[in-house]
Parts: structure tokens; C-alpha cells; sequence
């Protein structure tokens, strides 16, 4: 039987991380990127310049900068681009994708000014032939654990139980990475979008100083937002409470990797957003997640205050100290 396949699209740290789980579980596996100089690090120093630079990748790990050739007669397919990118990244290489290969998208947030999952971003540049082969990795996992061979645990989600979830789950699970499987599609792409604008909610409550009582009460109230959300758009309350929605939002409010938790922190010292975001100095998703949702919660007439003291925070309407003095008195 011949070697299975499998190329990431993106070679930020999360494909960076994705690429050593798949050559582990020995697939043959290639990195592409827009960035010559990635491409040229990974193919002769075994390293990305870019992202988890500290980390040795096996030789085996390949990288290219043409898309086409990069996903031709591909098994697996990994969407691994920012969410912004990914309608651009997937409709250039459509025409080019092995018609039996499943795409697996591990971008997380919602599509700007269409609030689209990235999931039915794929379905609309992959065309509906591809509808039962997109599939959605999600959870709490840090590409530094994961390089590292720490413990993880996460949820692909598909809309159906199939020959292509089956070799999705089949490709990322192993010893130290867990996969578990559902059909709550929505349910996960929301969560993975909600957990990024909770997070610099988290980020905010550390930068104005305030302490663990007022840190779990805030988050509470966050949490039951996100659930109030993701039941009102179709989602199920197994996702809320599972690793998706709860476990990712538990790691990225509380971890100091978490680049979303950095920026709040940086607005509740007092920083302007441009300031925080200079600072941080990488794509911060909480914040276009703030306005996505937002604007959904507007939509279908949800009443979520924290999210609201976020937009009005985020959109520098207001400061952070007043705006979570009146949340909590309104509580």
C-alpha cells in the first residue's frame, strides 16, 4: 500500500505543529506558504524561521510555495491559513485538490462581513462534491504542546460519519494526541470563534488588576453567553460543555501563549488597541470575532452584555475600567 499523503496549507505555528502529528502517524507530509524564505527554511534547515523556530522538524517534512502542485494527488488536505485567507487559499487551489482527498480546517473565527463558518467558506470555493469530505479539527491545542508531544485532546467535527471522517481522525490520532468525533459543525466552528473573544475578556480583567473572584465571575457570565449564542445559531450544549467550546476557552483564557489574553491584558493597562496590537505583534482573531459576534447577537436580538462591553472596548468607544465597572454593577 502505497505511503498516505497530506499537505498543510499555512505554515504558522498550528501547521507547523500539525506537520510533525502527521509525519508521526507516518504520512508523507508537505508545508506550503506563501513565504519563500519559510519554504526555504523547513526544506534545508529542517526548521520554520517563522513559527516555532526552536522546534527540529523530521527531514521527511517538505515545504513548497506552489499551491497547485502542493495539494495535487493529496489525501489529506489541511487548511491551517488564517480565516481571513482561507476563501482566497481555498478557491486557488480548488481546481487542483484529488477529487477522494478530505479537507480538514483547523482556522478558527468567522469569514469578515458574511459571519460564514469556515467550514461553509470551504464548502462554497470546494463546491458541493466536496460536502461530506470538509471536516473541522478544534479544541484547546497549543502548537507548542503540540509539537512537543504533550498530551492533547480534540474534536473533529463532519457532517456525517464517512470514509473521510474516518481517515481525518485516522491521520491525527495517536498516543499523545486524542481525537474525538461529532456532527456539530456549527457548534465548534462558533466556540473556536467565541473562545478568542473571551479570552481578551480574560486578558482585560488581568490588566485592570482585578482578582480571582472577579475573574470567575466575569467569565461565568461569558461562558453563558457564548452557550445562550451557539444554542440560538443551531449548536448543541454537548459542544458547549465539551472540549470545543469549554476546554478551548479554559486553555486560551488562561494560558500565557494565548495572543488574545496578551492584547486585553495590554487594554486594561491602558493601551490603545494599536498600541496593544503593535505589542502583541501577531494577528490578534478576538478582535474580528468581538465584531462578528457582535453583530450576530444584534441580528437575533440577544442581549449578551459582556460581548457588548467587548465591542464597546475593542472599538475604543469607551475605556476598559469604566466599561467593567458599569458590566459588574449591571449584573
Amino acid at each position: 500500500m502505497p505511503q498516505a499523503s497530506a499537505t498543510i496549507l499555512g505554515a504558522g505555528a498550528m501547521g507547523t505543529a500539525l506537520a510533525t502529528v502527521l509525519c508521526e502517524n507516518r504520512y508523507k507530509v508537505t508545508v506550503w506558504d506563501i513565504e519563500r524564505d519559510v519554504v526555504d527554511g523547513i526544506n534545508r534547515f529542517h526548521k520554520n524561521p517563522r513559527s516555532l523556530s526552536e522546534v527540529e522538524l523530521a527531514a521527511a517534512i517538505k515545504a513548497d510555495h506552489d499551491l497547485s502542485r502542493a495539494v495535487a494527488s493529496r489525501d489529506v488536505v489541511v487548511f491551517a491559513v488564517a480565516s481571513g485567507a482561507v476563501r482566497e487559499v481555498a478557491a486557488k487551489a480548488s481546481g487542483a485538490l484529488a477529487r477522494n482527498c478530505v479537507a480538514v480546517c483547523v482556522s478558527k473565527g468567522l469569514e469578515p462581513k458574511s459571519f460564514k463558518t469556515m467550514p461553509s467558506v470551504l464548502l462554497e470555493e470546494l463546491g458541493g462534491a466536496f460536502r461530506y469530505q470538509i471536516t473541522l479539527l478544534s479544541g484547546p491545542t497549543f502548537a507548542s504542546e503540540l509539537a512537543y508531544r504533550r498530551p492533547t485532546a480534540a474534536v473533529l467535527a463532519s457532517e456525517r460519519a464517512n470514509e473521510y471522517s474516518k481517515r481525518a481522525m485516522g491521520a491525527f490520532s495517536n498516543a499523545w494526541f486524542n481525537v474525538s468525533e461529532t456532527r456539530d459543525m456549527v457548534g465548534v466552528a462558533l466556540a473556536g470563534t467565541a473562545k478568542n473573544a473571551l479570552a481578551i475578556a480574560s486578558g482585560i480583567m488581568l490588566g485592570l488588576g482585578h482578582g480571582y473572584n472577579t475573574y470567575a465571575w466575569a467569565l461565568t457570565q461569558g461562558f453563558r453567553e457564548m452557550s445562550r449564542l451557539i444554542w440560538k445559531l443551531g449548536g448543541s450544549e454537548e459542544t458547549v460543555y465539551g472540549l470545543a467550546g469549554f476546554g478551548d476557552a479554559i486553555a486560551t483564557c488562561l494560558s500565557r501563549e494565548s495572543r488574545n489574553r496578551a492584547f486585553g491584558e495590554l487594554l486594561g493597562k491602558g493601551k490603545t488597541v494599536t498600541a496593544a496590537l503593535q505589542k502583541v505583534g501577531e494577528t490578534v482573531e478576538g478582535i474580528a470575532a468581538i465584531e462578528s459576534l457582535h453583530q450576530i447577537a444584534a441580528k437575533e436580538r440577544l442581549k449578551l452584555p459582556l460581548l457588548a462591553a467587548l465591542h464597546d472596548i475593542v472599538g475604543e468607544r469607551k475605556k476598559a475600567d469604566k466599561v467593567f465597572r458599569e458590566l459588574l454593577e449591571s449584573l
